[in-house]
């Protein structure tokens, strides 16, 4: 028998924004183990605040966040800002995602590094600066600085938005593998047709409320419609 997905993080019944400000409101929302989730919204739509109050970094107004222990989460944002002069290497960035950590000794640490540049076809750049590389090679990094932790969730806002070809494919190449794996994806883009393979599921942000709805629908130029009606 086919061992039923785990229930890893969930809303409900949940007000998100700020005190007197509302911004989006009875929102249920739940991520298992392997889920794909698309969340697709138009510029302003909520979508910030909803991965914020996903991440815990933003109190919730109302509602429950209920989230399995010591769950283990990949954040990529959309950028990081780091001066170009700032002696931040590539491998320096990606072992930021190690911090906090316990249990693990030095050398496995540096290990695990290799391995996930290696993934995001990024090893033999590991001693370049990160300030100096394209945008779609910075994101590739960023997925590597996630990836490292061996999180259950990673959480992933506009990782393939203004990026090469190249790059894209090779970060949705690795978030299907991650999903197969059993890692949870939550993909947030307001551009969903180069998800129409990947999802698994697709929810729509707008008039402060999610709406899920059929990937193949999200993904198509009527849910295009629908996102920027």
């Amino acid at each position: 028998m086919k061992r039923r997905p785990i229930p890893l993080l969930e809303l409900r019944a949940a007000t998100l924004g700020y005190p007197h400000s509302p911004i989006l409101r009875e929102v249920n929302l739940a991520v298992a183990e392997g889920d794909f989730l698309l969340l697709a919204g138009a510029n302003g739509s909520g979508k910030s605040t909803l991965v914020r109050s996903l991440l815990g970094a933003l109190p919730m107004q109302s509602g429950r966040r209920m989230a399995v222990a010591d769950l283990r989460v990949g954040y990529v944002p959309q950028q990081m800002l780091l001066d170009p002069g700032f002696p931040a290497s590539v491998q320096d960035v990606v072992a930021m995602g190690l911090w906090g950590k316990h249990g693990l000794a030095w050398e496995k640490d540096i290990q695990r590094q290799q391995e996930v540049l290696a993934q995001v076809e990024m090893e033999s750049r590991k001693r370049a600066l990160f300030g100096r590389l394209s945008g779609g090679q910075k994101q590739r990094v960023l997925l590597a600085r996630a990836l490292v932790q061996k999180p259950q969730l990673l959480l992933l806002d506009e990782p393939v938005s203004g990026v090469d070809a190249r790059a894209t494919e090779i970060i949705l190449k690795i978030l299907e593998q991650q999903a197969a794996k059993g890692t949870a994806v939550i993909l947030v883009s307001h551009q969903p047709l180069a998800l129409r393979e990947c999802a698994t599921r697709a929810v729509l942000v707008k008039h402060g409320r999610l709406e899920e709805l059929p990937v193949i629908e999200m993904c198509s130029a009527e849910g295009l419609k629908k996102l920027w009606a």
